[in-house]
């Protein structure tokens, strides 16, 4: 905790300083965003003075937080204390993935050299994460005769590079990633198909080449204060749900794997982006986005007239005798970047505003719920509810994972005239197979498909997703 008052002007005015001279940039260029985060255990702290309710521990803010630093858990990792070997298998441990598959690592001498490269390059501040997810599902039914099957590929490879540490303020850590999507059957996504008006199946992607991310961040005063610049993702930084944000290994449906957000938040493109941590248990975050983003050139949507900016503050709290954890954050959004913008003839304006509520209720389960408020004009969604429960470590198995959720959203009448409401189910499990695949078998139930062309009747969606991990 800041227990001089100085120290808590510092950590203000540095902050401050950054925020403005960051917004002064963005304004200059006219701008008004996964590796996925990891699933790991949060720490549990000490009881403090027999209180039932109490904030977060510094350490335990920085965690929850929304922007991740070099010392974050999805940085984390054991260094192979072993002679080096390129052709041995690695530990599980040392990589954080896999250590209690049910088929033990048949793939682990193939994969040897990639592992004990990526191992060793982390231990000169280079962390690769490299996955391929592979995603089949059918629907119930259709509409205009679609194909009901759907078979989609990503393939994703990102690269952290720890330029520097700075002695009491941080490290600088630049990022690149780049993403291949394949549509395997050449069918339209599972979400057109139906008639649904956001995706079944995030991973359902016809953009064939994306550089996702091309961004440097750079911490300050112990890591209290973070500042990224580049191309990146909205999502990291406002409105996260860390039970509900990585679609390789959580939820599918795009209603709860981010949420039907203003256009300016979601995919990648340029922004700027502050966190500040004042004190134990507060965080505040800051972005500014392009509103638009490009697949293949990072920032060449930087000088459309367009942004998306948005605001969150959150508290981070422990409650109960386990001091079980929780966050509670708002944020507030605008944006001139609408349903129907390509340009500045085709501006509009918006404002948004969403709730996000995370809740430990036993130290390897969450509970968890969204709301959305947004103007029609600047998003698919006009409302959208969500409630869930995540459950990490299942059966004491280290790795398997289940989820649950059901969600209601109100189409935009902008961008979807006369579309109905619709009520959302989804459930899955994660079961680690070996120390390199995950499988995982998705449900999810639409009351009806929004579009009225559709018949007003439920539909169902099976599919299986499996995730390889090097």
């Amino acid at each position: 905790m800041i227990d001089h008052p100085s120290r808590l002007r510092e950590v203000t005015r540095i902050a401050t300083c950054i925020l403005l001279l960051s917004w002064g940039a963005t304004v200059a260029n006219a701008q008004a965003p996964n590796t996925p985060r990891a699933h790991e255990p949060i720490k549990l702290s000490s009881p403090r003075d027999g209180s039932f309710l109490s904030l977060a521990t510094m350490e335990q803010t920085r965690h929850w937080a929304p922007i991740s630093t070099w010392t974050s858990p999805e940085f984390s990792h054991v260094d192979d204390a072993r002679d080096w070997d390129l052709f041995a298998p690695p530990p599980p441990e040392s990589r954080g993935l896999g250590t209690d598959p049910v088929l033990g690592a048949p793939l682990a001498y193939p994969l040897a050299p990639i592992r004990n490269v990526m191992n060793l390059t982390y231990q000169n501040n280079i962390k690769f994460d490299i996955y391929d997810a592979l995603v089949y599902q059918h629907v119930s039914r259709t509409i205009d005769d679609a194909p009901a099957d759907s078979l989609f590929n990503r393939f994703d490879a990102t690269v952290h590079a720890r330029t520097w540490k700075i002695e009491g303020q941080g490290s600088g850590v630049l990022t690149c990633s780049v993403r291949a999507n394949n549509n395997l059957l050449d069918t339209p996504t599972p979400s057109e198909a139906i008639g649904a008006f956001s995706p079944l199946d995030v991973i359902a992607s016809n953009t064939s080449f994306l550089i996702k991310r091309l961004e440097f961040r750079q911490a300050f005063l112990d890591e209290q204060v973070s500042l990224t610049v580049g191309k990146g993702n909205p999502n990291d930084c406002i409105a996260s749900n860390r039970f509900a944000w990585d679609e390789t290994t959580q939820f599918m449906a795009a209603t709860f794997d981010g949420g039907n957000y203003p256009v300016g938040y979601g995919g990648y493109m340029p922004i700027v982006s502050l966190q500040v941590i004042p004190s134990e248990g507060y965080y505040v975050t800051g972005a500014v986005t392009s509103g638009l983003g490009s697949a293949h050139d990072p920032f060449s949507t930087l000088d459309d007239g367009l942004y998306w900016c948005a605001g969150e503050t959150g508290v981070v709290i422990e409650a109960g005798e386990e001091r079980l954890q929780g966050r509670y954050s708002i944020s507030l959004m605008n944006s001139n970047t609408g349903n129907d913008t390509v340009d500045r003839a085709t501006r509009t304006n918006g404002n948004a505003m969403a709730l996000v509520a995370q809740q430990q209720v036993t130290p390897s389960a969450a509970l968890w719920s969204q709301y959305l408020l947004s103007s029609d004009r600047i998003g698919p969604a006009e409302q959208e509810f969500t409630f869930g429960l995540s459950i990490e470590d299942c059966f004491g198995r280290n790795d398997d994972g289940f989820g649950i959720a059901v969600g209601w959203s109100k189409p935009s009448t902008s961008a979807y005239p006369g579309w109905r409401e619709r009520l959302q189910f989804e459930s899955w499990y994660r079961l680690q197979l070996t120390e390199t695949w995950q499988l995982s078998p998705d449900f999810q139930v639409l009351s009806r498909p929004s579009d009225p062309s559709a018949a007003d009747r439920p539909v169902y969606a099976v599919a299986l997703r499996l995730l390889t991990t090097f």
